[in-house]
Formats: C-alpha cells, structure tokens, sequence
C-alpha cells in the first residue's frame, strides 16, 4: 500500500488541497463522516445523475491526509463500481478566524502523483503536433546557429513528461502505464527525428557552433544527466509546473534528437550517433535516477499483484545504470570519430573570432569562410592531418 506521508520531508503542514466526493445518496453520510475526521470546512449538495440519486461532498483537507482519505472512502462498502468519484482540486489558500492560515505548498498526493502519470503517459494530437513543431524549431535553430531558438524548442516540446510517468511506472508495479508512457515517449523521439531528417534536406549542411554545443556534452554528461533526471521527477511529482520547463531545457531531450536528424539527412552518420547516445542517455537518466528519486520519498505499489509486477520491472534498473555508463563512455571521452569538423569550429572561433563567417563540410574537406586579414596557413597548420581549406572573404 503506498505509504501515507509521500514527500512529508518537504511538505509542510498548511499544504491543503480541496475535494471533491461524489457519492450515492443512500452513502453519503458515511462518507461525510469520513471527511469529518480531516476537515472542518466541509460543504454537500445534492446532485443529479443518469440513472440515481447523489451527493457531492466538498471539503478542504491536508495534503499528507489525502491518501488517507482516498483508501477510506474507497473501503465504504456496497458502492458500486463507477459510482465513487474523487477530485482533488488545488487550493491557493484557507483562512479562517481564530485558525493558523493554511496555504498551497503544491506538494501532490500519492494519488494525485498517480493521477498525472497517467494522463502524461499518453499523447494527444496536440502534443504530437507540439512534438513535430519543437523539433522543426531545434533543427532550423542548429542550422541557423540560433541559440534562443533552440532553448525555445526544449521548452515547447512536450517530450519529458511521458518518461518521468515510466519511472513512476516503475515505482508502482504498473505494467499499462508503462506500455502506454514509453510508445508516447519512444514514439515522440521518432517523429522528432524524422521531422528533423526532413527539414535537413534542402539545407546545405554547415556544423555551426551550436551543432558543436550540442555535441560536444564534456566529461561530466552522465552525473548531469542523473541529477537533472531526479530533478524532473521531483518536479513533476510535486506540482512546480514553472520549474518543469527549466528541467526541460536541462534534460536537453529535443536538441539531440534534432541533430541526429540534421547529420543524418546530411549523411554525417558517426555525428548523428553520437547526437541519438547523447538523447538516449538522457531518457535513461530520467528513467532511473527519476525512479531512485522516487523510492527514496516512498512511492510504492497499492496492491500484492502490482507489488510482484514492480519486482519484476524494477530488474530492468541495473540494466539501465549499465547503459548509462556505457553510451557515456564515448561522449565523456570523444570516443566517436566525428571528422574533426567540431573541432575545426572551437579553432576558428577562437582563430576568426567575430570574422568567422561558417564552416562548412565537403565531401572530402572542410572549408572556413572568414573576413579580415589573416595567414591561413597559420589557421591550416593546426590540422596538417585533415583537409582544411581557409578562404578570406572580402567586405562589399
């Protein structure tokens, strides 16, 4: 059964949220009793439905009461299925006279946390669409070296929520949730590629200083990628949506996965594998630190079937920590053969400066375009070992 103080260690006991009980008539007493126990703010009325009689229940109650209340009003017997419905709406505050003022921490109830996994663990045509956009605006932003353009896809793509349901999946043994959050998750990543793949094709390839950001994630991509994995779930499970888009930017899902479709259309293919590691990495990262995160603040399976599921799923953890480690191998240590180019493009920015016009890839060379008055040989000498071709360009 979950345990009834999920993430006590950081709500605070004026956290209230509202619900709503709707009830059978001929139960609604019992259930008002219930509440009582938890709330003195409590309201009913009378409400019409298909085919009998029932009472809504309104009362304000704690947030560390909510799962509580839940499994009380669930046991109510002879009530038949369908017939008990629970909202548990926010509450920005509750005074009272002569009361301690009660505000919203937004720390969500273990039956809320489940709640929004499962409505995350899906896509709706919106958010396909919103998918497809997001990394229509990540490519043309690699390509067009425009950096607020791609920080604005990471935040439009609704890419990270469907993964963090999969580890709240793993957390509570549900096999369906897990099924329908990684075909959305999976599924957003293909046509995030293939939208990317298809933007590259009329546009001549360049690797542009943002490409080599992208890119080129440093030793240190791995213990981020964990970290900023746990971060998402705590943000997703603790209702801070304005923090959820800053974790978005961080998990960096987007940017990669349109990368790999601009390499690969331009048939840079080590490139574009290093690009789909870099995001299947991060989808791991969340996956696992996110479901770590989880069990620490104690989210559990309800049921002994769902308690035997989570075993068996929970076994996919170790093989994921080992993934991990080996798709950050090559990116901690430039394992890949990427041709050089970014390496090509940190030189000329330091070499050109603001002169630097691009650089661009051939078939068998690499060509830097700049303005000024500069010795290309001196630029060509650092890589003696590769085809760099220098061309100055004069100012109209």
């Amino acid at each position: 059964m979950y345990s009834q103080y999920f993430y006590s260690q950081i709500a605070h006991s004026s956290d209230v949220r509202q619900l709503q009980v709707t009830v059978p008539k001929k139960f609604s007493e019992e259930a008002k009793e219930i509440l009582e126990d938890f709330s003195t703010d409590i309201s009913t009325k009378e409400a019409e439905k298909d085919d009998y009689k029932a009472v809504e229940v309104t009362a304000t109650a704690e947030s560390d009461d909510i799962d509580e209340i839940t499994a009380k009003l669930k046991d109510i017997g002879d009530i038949e299925s369908g017939k008990l419905s629970i909202r548990v709406l926010e509450q920005e505050s509750l005074i009272q006279k002569g009361q301690k003022t009660k505000g919203s921490f937004s720390a969500l109830s273990q039956e809320e946390i489940y709640s929004k996994a499962q409505e995350s663990g899906s896509f709706n045509i919106t958010q396909w669409s919103l998918v497809a956009a997001s990394s229509a605006i990540a490519a043309l932003g690699i390509a067009s070296n425009s950096i607020i353009a791609v920080i604005g896809a990471m935040m439009l793509a609704p890419m990270l929520s469907p993964f963090i349901a999969g580890s709240i999946s793993l957390s509570v043994g549900d096999r369906t949730l897990m099924q329908d959050s990684m075909i959305a998750g999976f599924g957003s990543i293909l046509l995030a590629f293939i939208t990317a793949l298809l933007i590259s094709l009329p546009l001549e390839f360049t690797v542009t200083s943002a490409l080599s950001t992208v890119l080129a994630p440093g030793f240190l991509a791995v213990p981020l990628s964990l970290i900023v994995g746990a971060a998402a779930a705590l943000s997703f499970t603790t209702g801070f949506r304005d923090q959820i888009a800053g974790v978005a930017v961080a998990v960096a899902l987007v940017p990669p996965i349109a990368a790999a479709g601009l390499t690969f259309g331009a048939g840079r293919y080590l490139l574009g594998f290093k690009a789909l590691n870099l995001a299947i990495m991060n989808v791991l990262a969340v996956l696992v630190s996110g479901y770590a995160c989880l069990k620490v603040f104690g989210l559990e399976p309800t049921t002994y079937y769902k308690k035997k599921s989570a075993e068996t799923m929970r076994k996919a953890i170790p093989i994921g920590i080992i993934l991990i480690m080996l798709l950050g191998i090559p990116l901690s240590f430039s394992f890949y053969d990427t041709g050089g180019d970014i390496g090509v493009q940190d030189s000329a920015e330091d070499f050109f400066g603001d002169n630097l016009v691009k650089v661009q890839r051939g078939n068998d060379e690499v060509t830097v375009m700049a303005y000024g008055n500069f010795s290309t040989s001196s630029f060509e000498s650092r890589f003696e070992d590769r085809n760099v071709d220098v061309v100055i360009l004069e100012r109209k």
